[in-house]
């Protein structure tokens, strides 16, 4: 599995313009990778603030290693402040391991047929508790801070999905449950940059 760290650089418009809109920060990432993905890859990502780093991070993750190189977009003048830094990790999980962990996610409730954005932190570890239960987890709420970071657009606002990231600790129960999620992310949007569970993997 690679994980794939690009910071872009907010005073270029080409990348304003992805960062603003979801739907062509999927299509800009997916520029290097081949059209027809394998049938088990799935390309994850989440956009994150550097803090007192210039730019915004980009952290992709995938089974096949991207082209980066190859995306035209993306080498663009002044697009990215640094070069794509990409590396081969292994993940090795184990029942009863504890780690920290971070999720950045769009969590939501269906109804009528729709999905529904969860607003109120009780119903947030809820829906976290039900994910744990599917994927292989458990946590002590004391041990995880869910910060709601407000709303994304994609299609020009046309879409729209409201962002939790949730930072603590985990314990896994079920080592290969989990080890799916960690592929295949966890919740929906996960084209848009959401789902993307991550904790510390040794360099493979």
């Amino acid at each position: 599995m690679y994980l794939s760290q690009l910071v872009l650089n907010p005073r270029s418009r080409e990348a304003r313009f992805d960062l603003s809109d979801r739907y062509e920060l999927h299509r800009t990432l997916m520029t290097a990778f081949p059209a027809q993905l394998s049938a088990d890859e799935r390309v994850l990502y989440r956009v994150e603030d550097r803090y007192r780093a210039p730019g915004v991070s980009v952290l992709v993750q995938s089974l096949e290693i991207p082209t980066w190189e190859q995306s035209e977009r993306l080498n663009q003048r002044q697009y990215m402040l640094e070069a794509p830094q990409v590396r081969h990790v292994q993940p090795v999980v184990q029942q009863g391991q504890v780690c920290r962990f971070r999720l950045q996610a769009n969590p939501t409730v269906k109804r009528d047929g729709k999905r529904h954005a969860i607003y109120q932190e009780d119903a947030l570890f809820t829906w976290l508790v039900r994910k744990g239960q599917q994927h292989g987890f458990t946590f002590d709420q004391l041990d995880v801070r869910a910060a709601k970071l407000g709303k994304r657009f994609g299609k020009k606002r046309s879409q729209t999905w409201h962002v939790v990231q949730f930072d603590g600790v985990l314990k896994i129960i079920d080592a290969a449950a989990f080890n799916e999620a960690l592929i295949n992310g966890i919740g929906s949007g996960k084209a848009f940059g959401f789902g993307l569970l991550s904790i510390p993997y040794p360099i493979a």
